[in-house]
């Protein structure tokens, strides 16, 4: 028995898997485009700017540093690997409860790094004498490594006097995340 489709733009009637008496091959004998309410996207193709995969991660432990240098911040740190050099990583980073931890006023400093290489810098934050203002802030960047090998993206901080500055204060209500996105191009 064999079974003919024909493509109109509505179907009538049902076919049975008694009639079929076998299964169909879909990886080479269906062509088109299949409905999106039988699992299909309803698309032919897909245009640049489509999200290809999207990773994240999170820390709620508070975080110090007095270090006037940049340093990793532990637990906000993520490996992607773009499918394709024309691919651009959009990376949103949140840093949750930054605050003082001494008495003096200072500034904490923020970076974005892709492996070694500055995406993303924000100097100076500056909070009073034991702000416990628990501030939130986001650092948001658009990414054109041109690789398809493995990329870290991760935050770094800093204290500008060299006083004890942290994130995730109210640890473990505050949370800090990092987000990355390889985008289609």
């Amino acid at each position: 028995m064999a079974l003919t489709v024909v493509k109109t733009s509505a179907l009538s009637g049902t076919i049975t898997n008694a009639q079929l008496a076998g299964s169909i091959d879909l990886t080479s004998k269906v062509t088109g485009t299949l409905p999106t309410g039988n699992g299909g996207t309803g698309a032919t193709s897909f245009a640049p700017g489509k999200v290809l995969q999207a990773l994240g991660t999170s820390d709620n432990t508070k975080r110090s540093t007095s270090s006037t240098s940049f340093v990793d911040i532990t637990g906000l740190s993520i490996a992607i690997t773009p499918s394709s050099t024309s691919s651009k990583i959009y990376c949103i980073c949140t840093i949750k409860g930054v605050a003082s931890d001494n008495s003096t006023t200072d500034a904490i400093n923020f970076k974005l790094v892709r492996d070694s290489t500055l995406i993303s810098e924000a100097t100076n934050i500056t909070y009073g004498n034991n702000d416990q203002l628990n501030l939130t802030y986001p650092v948001v960047a658009l990414d054109s490594p041109s690789s398809t090998s493995e990329l870290t993206y991760k935050m770094q901080f800093s204290s500008r006097l060299a006083n004890s500055s942290s994130i995730n204060n109210t640890a473990p209500h505050d949370r800090s995340e990092i987000v990355v996105m390889e985008i289609g191009a």
